[in-house]
Order: C-alpha cells, then sequence, then structure tokens
C-alpha cells in the first residue's frame, strides 16, 4: 500500500510524519481543526503537505496549554486572512496567568503536605490515626 498518491498524502504517512494516531488526524477533522482531505479514487484520505506543518502547529499550541478551541480560533484568522498573532499574546497573557495561578496553588498545597508529612513522622505510633476514618494523614490536609 503506497503511503504518497499523486494527489496527496495518506492519512497514515501524515499521521507518523506529525507525530500523532491516524484517530487523532479523524479527531481534528470533526472538530474543523484540520481541511477535510481529498479523497482517492479507492476512497483514501489524501491530505496535502500542508497537513503536516498545520498538525505540528495544533500540537505545539497545546503543548503551551491551548485548547483545541483556541487553536482552531487562531486558525480560522489565518484563514480568513487576518494576522492570528494579537490573538495568539492575548491567550499567551491568560494562559501565564493560570499558570501563575496553579503554581501559587501548588506551591501552598506543597507546604501543607510536607507540615503534614513531617508532624507525622514526629509523632510516635502510639499518637498516629492510622486507623482512622481513612487515613489519619490525608485527613489533616487542609
Amino acid at each position: 500500500m503506497k503511503a504518497r498518491s499523486d494527489n496527496g498524502l495518506r492519512v497514515g504517512m501524515v499521521a507518523k510524519a506529525a507525530g500523532v494516531g491516524v484517530q487523532t488526524l479523524h479527531y481534528y477533522e470533526r472538530l474543523g481543526l484540520l481541511r477535510r482531505p481529498q479523497r482517492s479514487a479507492a476512497n483514501y484520505r489524501l491530505y496535502s503537505p500542508d497537513a503536516i506543518r498545520r498538525v505540528q502547529f495544533i500540537k505545539k499550541a497545546q503543548a503551551i496549554g491551548l485548547t483545541l478551541e483556541e487553536t482552531k480560533q487562531i486558525l480560522d484568522l489565518k484563514e480568513h486572512g487576518r494576522a492570528p498573532c494579537s490573538k495568539v499574546a492575548g491567550l499567551g497573557e491568560k494562559h501565564l496567568r493560570e499558570i501563575d495561578l496553579r503554581l501559587a496553588e501548588l506551591r501552598k498545597y506543597r507546604r501543607a503536605l510536607a507540615d503534614a508529612l513531617n508532624d507525622w513522622r514526629r509523632e510516635d505510633t502510639t499518637e498516629r490515626e492510622c486507623a482512622g476514618e481513612f487515613c489519619d494523614l490525608v485527613e489533616r490536609l487542609p
């Protein structure tokens, strides 16, 4: 079975080159992130070579925290001849704020967990209430 036709690339070749599964490509099509490909006479999907770059862009956008919907908005702007950079910058700022908030929450949780573990280790085994409802160590956490 050939991976490339005169009219385009078969789904397996695009998936392999982009580092995703075939089902991911189908999913991206359903969401409108990837243009519906042409079909061969045998009804195989035939993608244009730019599909690989588009999928790689989608994966990079996900890696920096953009949702698929946000990525679709960016791609739609580009397809309509508009520069998406200000949209990307706005989304980047939004995600930075969310990351900073999450990091603050994680630091707070880390301190609470470290304190609980230290307290638990300092107690002798007779003071521990491991037979509590579930586990005293977990139940101590805020």
